[in-house]
């Protein structure tokens, strides 16, 4: 698993999601810090130059050696390592050089306020060949990361029937054994796209059709692992209807493809819409 971290408080959340991942799973932690050099590339002075370097990787080595850290303290097998470069480059090359199964990342912003998800993180979610948990900073809640587990009894699958959404609910489903969850695969029939009330009944009735098939198939797999599934249908915009779900169930995590059919359920735009806006972490799958 590996935790990129730029050292500031705002990741810390998202470090603590990824370690207790970590610890159910009993995964290797990578922690990692990019130097970018681009950011005080306008600092022409030598001295200066180097000394803001020097401070800048401080940084980054304290930041990665107390995540190892405190994954040494829970058992876990634990490696840091500094980088230069373009971060998200250095994040995909870690990725491809160290086998990673799944980046942890944090976003930041207020949930529902034009939340900023970060160039990095955002071009990592929409590039990455291995699930991306995204958690976003929220200064309601004060972690102290050490002595913080993560503990997820329910979990969402959006689902829109596409290859790219099943792949999502097998991921979701692993979670959910793991913990001991409830699973939410949620198919959301989407109005805006359809005109819902212009739309032939025969046509509604095949997407109902195709929204249960799906929802069958994930309820399936979650019978064959023993996890619990609800299989809800819903009508609206996605996005919208997935975060009212979220809230009115009290999900601990999202899950969705980072791609979709986008005659239907757009997931893919969709899956980035509930990253900015979620106020729960989101695991999106290519």
């Amino acid at each position: 698993m590996l935790l990129p971290t730029d050292g500031s408080t705002a990741t810390e959340q998202a470090v603590s999601h990824g370690l207790g991942l970590a610890r159910t799973s009993d995964a290797t932690v990578h922690a990692l810090y990019v130097t970018d050099e681009s950011e005080f590339s306008a600092v022409t002075d030598a001295s200066a130059h180097e000394q803001l370097r020097f401070s800048v990787e401080k940084l980054g080595r304290r930041a990665t050696t107390d995540i190892a850290e405190t994954a040494a303290e829970f058992d876990l097998t634990a490696e840091h390592e500094l980088r230069q470069g373009t971060p998200y480059e250095e994040i995909f090359d870690h990725v491809v050089e160290q086998n990673i199964d799944l980046v942890a990342m944090g976003t930041h912003g207020q949930a529902g306020v034009g939340p900023d998800l970060g160039s990095t993180t955002l071009r990592v979610v929409r590039n990455a060949d291995v699930p991306v948990l995204t958690v976003r900073f929220r200064e309601d809640i004060d972690i102290d990361v050490a002595n913080y587990y993560e503990v997820y009894d329910d979990v969402l699958v959006a689902t829109d029937g596409s290859d790219g959404s099943m792949v999502a609910a097998e991921q979701g489903i692993d979670i959910a054994e793991m913990y001991g969850a409830t699973v939410h695969a949620l198919y959301v029939v989407d109005t805006n796209t359809y005109a819902y009330e212009d739309v032939p009944r025969s046509i509604v009735g095949l997407l109902k059709e195709s929204g249960n098939t799906a929802l069958d198939e994930i309820a399936a797999m979650g019978r064959e692992r023993g996890v619990e599934v609800e299989t809800p249908i819903r009508r609206g915009r996605p996005s919208r209807e997935l975060l009212n779900y979220v809230d009115e169930n009290d999900v601990d995590l999202v899950t969705l493809g980072a791609h979709g059919r986008t005659s239907e359920v757009h997931l893919g735009s969709t899956t980035e819409r509930v990253i900015r806006m979620s106020r729960q972490p989101t695991l999106s799958v290519q």
